[in-house]
């Protein structure tokens, strides 16, 4: 009984080991006949958000800022021309102090001019009582010399038939010599006396002239800067008694890159350095003073420019005028420009007419994300005629009506799927920054 029990023991523990292992090979050899194919799953194209604006062509006006320090297109130095004792000095020749064109402003002591100058009227008085008495003398030598000369002429017959001598011909003709010396003497000292006549003249000229230099008037309507002499003070000649700027006209001189000039004349077709030149004249342009409280305008234009590019920046010299700048001086708003004042200088272009324009960060190393039709992003490629704040202006590559990106993306793929949605607050900044107005004031073409 115990072996039978031994056995029925020992084939139970078999089973226990066999049968997994005859259920894991039936499981392998019937996996093939129980698998079925990979489920296909559907995924869904999620569109990325985007801000777009409408391309459109605008009228571009083309603007550049500069600086530079206000000085008086003329300016003036009266210096003494004539030496002399200060008598008298204007009480507007101050520091400061605006005089009229043809005020009398400081006189120096003129005795001494008017010495020199009853000199010269004295000697001119016996220049002419010289020049009379030549003159007369002269009419009796030629009278005097036609005598001798007939009598001459008589004995020179006479000695040809024979009638006198050739003694007697030779003593007729002494005198006559002597008249014809001393007619041409007179005449010499006639025309000497005459030459010192007229260096007479030149001299009372200068004499009167210097009698006028006494007396110092304002050339034109100017402001006093510096005052260097005083009443009672000698003036030597050559001394600088004075300053003063012209109150008509104030220039600011500025330097503008030809680069960025370029853009600014478009309108005139420049295409060369003299063009430029030319261009510029065409430009408007407003002059700003910044202050703390408010800012100051003055309407101004393009005097000249520079004949020569400064090597080391390639700027050309703009310098840019405002007409009666003290005239339109308000107390508390609006202050003269003195020489020296800081100011910003805008240049402004002429309209430059319908240019499809879009905002600089919308270009991407050449390339504009447009939205085709079917809401997908294309990489164009553009070429840029000129940039300006905020803005470029293309030469090709876009249409108008065409959809472009404006917001950065991180991942730009060629024909990804896109939500546009228009960004009215970008393109309203583009045309204020391409026109300088408000996009109601002006509509995009």
């Amino acid at each position: 009984m115990a072996t039978k029990k031994f056995f029925s023991t020992k084939w139970k523990n078999v089973l226990w080991l066999v049968l997994p292992v005859l259920a894991g090979i039936g499981i392998v050899f019937a996996a093939p006949l129980l698998k079925k194919g990979p489920q296909k799953v559907q995924i869904k194209e999620r569109p990325v958000k985007v801000r777009t604006i409408k391309v459109s062509k605008i009228d571009v006006v083309a603007r550049i800022v500069g600086y530079g320090r206000v000085a008086p297109a003329r300016t003036w130095n009266a210096v003494a021309e004539v030496a002399g004792q200060v008598n008298w000095i204007a009480a507007e020749l101050s520091d400061g102090l605006i005089v009229k064109s043809g005020n009398e402003l400081l006189v120096i002591e003129n005795s001494d001019y008017l010495l020199v100058l009853a000199q010269m009227d004295a000697r001119l008085k016996a220049s002419n009582v010289k020049s009379k008495a030549a003159t007369d003398a002269l009419v009796i030598a030629n009278q005097e010399l036609v005598l001798l000369q007939a009598e001459y002429d008589r004995k020179k017959q006479l000695a040809q038939k024979g009638t006198v001598s050739n003694a007697t011909l030779q003593a007729a003709k002494r005198p006559m010599l002597a008249g014809r010396s001393k007619v041409a003497n007179l005449q010499n000292t006639i025309n000497l006396i005459s030459a010192e006549h007229q260096v007479l003249i030149a001299q009372q000229g200068v004499a009167k002239l210097d009698l006028k230099r006494t007396r110092i008037k304002a050339p034109f309507d100017a402001r006093i800067t510096t005052v260097k002499i005083g009443v009672a003070q000698y003036a030597n000649r050559g001394q600088l008694l004075f300053s003063a700027d012209g109150i008509d006209v104030a220039e600011i001189a500025a330097q503008f890159p030809v680069g960025i000039l370029r853009p600014l004349i478009m309108a005139s077709n420049a295409s060369g350095l003299a063009n430029i030149q030319r261009g510029a004249l065409t430009l408007g342009a407003i002059v700003r003073l910044r202050t703390p409280t408010h800012t100051v305008e003055w309407q101004a234009k393009v005097a000249r420019v520079s004949g020569s590019i400064d090597p080391q920046t390639q700027s050309l010299g703009v310098v840019i005028a405002v007409d009666k700048p003290t005239e339109l001086a308000r107390p508390g708003k609006r202050p003269p420009l003195f020489r020296n004042t800081f100011v910003e200088v805008e240049l402004v272009s002429t309209p430059i007419k319908s240019q499809i324009t879009v905002p600089l960060n919308a270009i991407h190393q050449g390339k504009v994300y447009v939205v085709d039709s079917d809401s997908r992003l294309e990489k164009r490629n553009v070429k840029v005629r000129f940039s300006q704040k905020g803005y470029a202006v293309l030469a090709k590559g876009l249409k108008p009506g065409e959809d472009i990106v404006v917001s950065d993306l991180v991942t730009a793929i060629e024909g990804m799927l896109l939500a546009p949605q228009q960004d009215k607050k970008t393109k309203r900044a583009m045309i204020i920054n391409a026109t300088g107005k408000e996009p109601g004031k002006e509509p995009a073409k």
